[in-house]
């Protein structure tokens, strides 16, 4: 396990998550709501990715949040319960696309800040 390439992704996925969190906090009207969206993919991408890692699993190619939260359902089942059908991206293999709807902005934000929780936390014995 490549410890600091870990931490360096869960470090990088926690600034992104607060970038989002603090742009989601502005007034309704200065919200940049595609910050929200990029933001909060990139985090859910780097702390699953980060996952991975910290468990010894190499990352299947090609890297999508589908696939990365399949790779982790496979290890710890409650990435079972993050619920991606809202997310347009989650297929994508690249991050040029952005949602501005602001309901589905939000589920993101939420999505992202479970991810965190799970991943942040010590997987259960089953």
């Amino acid at each position: 396990m490549n410890i600091n390439r870990t931490e360096g992704l869960f470090t990088f996925a926690e600034e992104l998550l607060i970038a989002a969190e603090h742009e989601q906090e502005r007034a309704e009207e200065d919200v940049v709501s595609h910050l929200i969206c990029s933001n909060s993919r990139q985090s859910i991408s780097n702390y699953l990715a980060g996952f991975l890692l910290q468990k010894n699993v190499a990352i299947e190619h090609p890297v999508s949040i589908a696939s990365l939260q399949l790779q982790c359902i496979a290890i710890d089942a409650r990435f079972e319960l993050l619920d991606f059908s809202s997310f347009n991206c989650r297929l994508d293999t690249h991050d040029r696309n952005y949602c501005l709807e602001q309901d589905i902005v939000s589920d993101c934000l939420k999505i992202a800040q479970q991810v965190r929780t799970i991943v942040l936390s010590e997987t259960p014995g089953y």
